[in-house]
């Protein structure tokens, strides 16, 4: 199609009707930079994500293909394609901004995830840790390169030489209003071993603590999300030491009925804090979608459909529930 100059198309404008054109491409841009976008986060402890090679050095013999688990790489796709699954569905009306994921072994799971199952086609990308776990699970981050730009990232190491243990990952990233949003994906020591185990969970704690004291003193308006398996409900030490030390809201401490379903209780282990003054929650929830929760037949009512029950394959994606929580985008924080 033919199109005119510039200058000879402004010549067919008259001088108050370009006034008012320009009056009105001011108030549509005016609006546009007030406008409250949405940005979604979801954390999903995805259960014994393993490739089927073993790992020198880790405990992963049960889940290679010659394992008491006898598992293989059509167990392994299945999983991650309902886990890709899960991420599409979650939000009906966009694509997920940013993805927590726990219990992962490595890059060529995520690498599988991200490049051979549906979740190509939106384009995510991800960073995850390499820690000294024994059993070689880590957590990841998967982010929408369109709306989430890393700009440095971190892995913090706990030191418990007797019991090593998934690092924390921490990535700073810039958002669409410009702003900078610090998160981070964690996977606090399992609750077993009583005492001793709580007093593992609680140096990491104290660790993240530092670091978020840190982050806090050098942004003058932070934005913090920290989402994962902290293997603790809302009630806990854990819980309250970092919602009583910092200014950090639980999104997810009074979702019903919970993520995560033991001998017939619920309980909520995983969860998204928040303190962030440019993103304004609007909607958490559990994800209870048909596919990832089965009858329970002992103590009635639902459970989440996991991967195994001890050696019994039952071909779910987890034995927990995935969270989300749902943002509107406020213009930029001042400076």
């Amino acid at each position: 199609m033919h199109r005119w100059p510039t200058s000879r198309m402004a010549s067919f404008i008259s001088f108050p009707s370009l006034c008012f054109i320009i009056f009105f491409s001011c108030l549509i841009r005016a609006a546009d930079a007030n406008a409250q976008h949405p940005f979604t986060v979801l954390s999903y402890n995805i259960e014994n994500a393993f490739d089927t090679i073993h790992d020198e050095g880790k405990n992963d013999l049960e889940f290679c293909a010659e394992g008491d688990h006898h598992w293989t790489k059509g167990r392994l796709f299945k999983k991650l394609k309902n886990v890709a699954k899960v991420i599409a569905a979650a939000d009906e009306d966009r694509p997920i901004d940013l993805v927590g994921l726990c219990e992962v072994e490595n890059d060529t799971v995520m690498e599988y995830l991200t490049r051979r199952t549906p979740l190509v086609n939106l384009g995510y990308h991800y960073i995850m840790t390499h820690s000294d776990d024994e059993r070689g699970i880590d957590v990841a981050l998967l982010y929408s390169p369109f709306t989430f730009h890393p700009v440095d990232t971190q892995h913090i190491k706990p030191h418990i030489p007797e019991h090593p243990t998934r690092d924390i990952l921490h990535v700073a990233g810039t958002i669409a209003s410009g702003d900078t949003l610090d998160v981070y994906v964690l996977h606090l020591p399992s609750k077993r071993g009583g005492a001793e185990a709580q007093r593992r969970s609680m140096k990491v704690v104290a660790l993240l603590q530092e670091n978020l004291d840190s982050v806090l003193a050098c942004r003058q308006h932070p934005n913090l999300i920290l989402m994962g398996d902290f293997n603790a409900d809302s009630r806990s030490p854990q819980l309250k030491a970092l919602t009583r030390h910092l200014p950090l809201k639980d999104q997810t401490a009074r979702l019903k009925p919970g993520t995560y379903k033991y001998q017939g209780e619920w309980s909520t282990l995983d969860h998204i804090l928040t303190h962030t003054t440019t993103l304004s929650p609007t909607l958490s929830r559990i994800l209870s979608l048909p596919f990832l929760i089965e009858p329970d037949p002992t103590h009635g009512d639902i459970k989440p459909r996991r991967t195994y029950l001890g050696p019994i394959y039952k071909g779910g994606v987890s034995d927990h529930l995935p969270i989300m929580t749902r943002f509107n985008l406020l213009p930029s924080t001042p400076q």
